[in-house]
């Protein structure tokens, strides 16, 4: 691999704020930005959202992160509608603000990075020397678990496949999807920042001082994608471990399930923490686990934190899809709560000398966000003609 891409301008339209969940595009463009000019677009107001109240109001056009990453916050006076032709309308002067803020301009065109399907609208107004669509989820497998996946999305996406220069996935089974689409389309699968994961104060967290071993625990978004059902059922199952949950907690779509669970004097719900104090909450876990319901979205699905479990040398348990499956170190697969339970027991057994852990510690080193960055580098300097 060359060296990291430099002197160039990359905007990435984001599909969520800044702020919050540390994510692949969180790793990768902190990483960029200390070569490039990195800008973040907070998704726009929505029109409707606007007159509606649910928007918050932004005093500050953008601003900059610690890590170098200059955020545009959307403001509310920008707001995009979704009907044309006024739609096409506020996306171009949209986009020009944004030009304007970020000093782009014919002669200096950014890199466009896309995060979704519904982004197609811009393509054709961007001033862009290079488009990449980045692919982390199955995008169609979005929506309430109780409904099926839906195809809405279907055309939008492979309209916006075909269009981008380059396509980066995150997972084989996204690779096998989308690659029929544009011959450009390039694997980079999802990686840990395998420092801050073996270099990281061991000290039990406050929060965390009065929870007794053995600790069952969880580190990321906590919502309706995991399987609550199973949780209560573990939970309730095995009253002398304590399940500790580490990340956003967002009860849409499970709200009862979601009650139901944090009713149990045996879990616990830590909320958010900065990036750089989660090695530590993982490093007090005694098992770490994934349990995602098993869905299409679940089956294409590339959890970072499978990285960051094996970077800690902690047992890992996983419900069974692809990328637990494939993981090229040991996880151990549970379909059923029974098998849930059982996996968490075996695994509480292992300690940091056991074959399984050792492996996953050096796949996980082998596999850095450093490394990636050069890969997309890669990419992103050498376009298709």
């Amino acid at each position: 691999m060359a060296a990291m891409l430099q002197g160039e301008t990359i905007i990435y339209f984001g599909p969520e704020p800044w702020d919050g969940l540390w994510r692949n595009r969180h790793q990768l463009m902190s990483r960029l930005a200390t070569q490039n000019d990195v800008w973040y677009v907070e998704p726009p107001v929505n029109l409707r959202h606007l007159f509606s109240g649910r928007t918050r109001t932004r005093t500050r056009l953008f601003s900059r992160d610690a890590t170098g990453v200059r955020i545009f916050h959307s403001p509310w006076w920008l707001p995009l509608t979704g009907r044309a032709p006024f739609k096409n309308i506020s996306i171009r002067i949209f986009l020009t603000v944004l030009s304007l803020v970020a000093r782009t301009s014919k002669r200096r065109r950014p890199i466009a990075w896309l995060s979704r399907p519904n982004m197609l609208d811009y393509i054709d107004k961007l001033r862009a020397k290079l488009t990449v669509y980045h692919v982390v989820d199955e995008y169609s497998g979005y929506g309430k678990p109780s409904e099926k996946p839906g195809n809405k999305h279907k055309g939008t996406e492979e309209e916006m496949l075909r269009k981008a220069d380059a396509v980066i996935v995150v997972t084989p089974t996204l690779f096998d999807l989308k690659s029929p689409h544009n011959p450009n389309t390039h694997l980079v699968p999802n990686a840990v920042d395998y420092e801050s994961y073996t270099n990281c104060d061991l000290k039990v967290p406050d929060d965390m001082a009065g929870i007794q071993h053995p600790i069952i625990g969880y580190s990321g978004l906590v919502a309706a994608r995991l399987d609550l059902a199973l949780l209560q059922t573990a939970a309730e199952s095995r009253p002398d471990w304590n399940f500790v949950f580490v990340g956003t907690v967002t009860d849409t779509d499970c709200e009862a399930e979601m009650a139901k669970l944090g009713e149990l004097t045996n879990v616990h719900m830590l909320g958010q923490k900065p990036v750089g104090d989660v090695p530590q909450y993982v490093h007090n876990f005694d098992v770490c686990v994934i349990p995602y319901v098993l869905n299409l979205r679940a089956q294409h699905a590339s959890p970072l934190k499978l990285y960051e479990y094996a970077a800690a040398s902690r047992p890992i348990v996983s419900s069974d899809f692809a990328a637990s499956r494939a993981f090229p170190g040991k996880v151990s697969i549970a379909g059923d709560s029974g098998e849930f339970i059982a996996a968490c027991e075996r695994s509480l057994a292992l300690d940091s000398s056991a074959p399984e852990i050792i492996e996953n510690s050096r796949f996980a080193a082998e596999n850095t966000w450093d490394r990636r960055v050069l890969q997309v580098s890669d990419i992103l300097r050498d376009p298709p003609a």
